[in-house]
């Protein structure tokens, strides 16, 4: 198997460095042998497409919300930007800190502890705001307020990029899991991951594309531009798999890829 099809495992996680980076995840999700890591191709190739939508970063400032320990940031600082970033976890801003960032530091901006509400930068600071994997932990009413954060620190005009689950997709996926499992004879009682307690509550702002719309645009950004993604699994034929790519319906995709831009006129009117 070649290309982004490819399968590669490891026996010892240990021995490989930064395995989050390079994509390695528990090699399955219901029976882990709690020895087994594999590297998972299609979550790099994600990764890719939603950096991409960044454009040139190089020289720009760039701010990461819900940054973690600063994974995403120590690639942006590798292709030039100006890094700074804000998480509530004290660990993961602490490893952050300690990171080597691009040209030795010398791409390092800020990285900050503190609730991304309250973003701790100046008024038109960044000329790019990027966030991946944090919405989904965050209600509605906290998501406006980020967002209106986000409003304030970047520059008129400036790049706003959003990665999170679709919550539209997770729904149609559990409903075609309960279907199988009861033609199976089996319980249909599963829920998306990270809810009901399986195997926590941690995404409980799950989101769709119409809402982050909404939002967006009450906040004057621009109507968010959605970033398609090949639905790729082992169980559809590749002609399948095209049909549906072909389809470009928004359920299809497991995550929302947004890109969006400040106002460039209601931002210079309010400054």
């Amino acid at each position: 198997m070649k290309g982004w099809n490819k399968s590669e495992e490891s026996q010892n996680i240990d021995a490989v460095v930064d395995p989050w980076l390079k994509g390695y995840f528990h090699a399955s999700h219901d029976d882990w042998d709690q020895k087994t890591w594999r590297r998972n191709f299609s979550e790099l190739r994600l990764r890719d497409q939603t950096l991409m939508c960044l454009g040139d970063v190089c020289g720009k400032k760039v701010l990461d919300i819900g940054c973690g320990d600063g994974t995403y940031a120590y690639v942006l600082s590798i292709l030039g930007a100006i890094v700074s970033g804000q998480d509530l976890g004290v660990d993961a801003i602490r490893i952050a800190n300690e990171r080597v960032y691009g040209e030795r530091n010398c791409n390092k901006g800020k990285f900050v502890c503190a609730d991304a509400s309250k973003l701790s930068f100046d008024d038109s600071y960044f000329d790019v705001v990027f966030s991946a994997d944090f919405f989904e932990h965050i209600k509605l009413a906290e998501k406006r307020q980020v967002l209106g954060e986000v409003y304030r620190v970047l520059k008129p005009g400036g790049l706003f990029v959003i990665k999170t689950p679709n919550l539209d997709y997770l729904r149609l996926s559990i409903f075609f899991k309960r279907l199988l499992r009861l033609l199976r004879f089996r319980s249909p009682l599963v829920y998306i991951a990270h809810t009901r307690n399986n195997p926590d509550n941690e995404h409980h702002g799950l989101t769709n594309y119409r809402e982050m719309r909404r939002e967006l645009e009450d906040c004057f950004f621009h109507t968010p531009v959605f970033q398609h993604q090949p639905l790729v699994r082992r169980e559809l034929s590749p002609i399948f798999t095209d049909i549906l790519g072909a389809l470009r319906l928004k359920i299809f995709s497991e995550h929302l890829i947004l890109v969006t831009r400040k106002s460039i006129f209601v931002g210079i009117g309010n400054d």
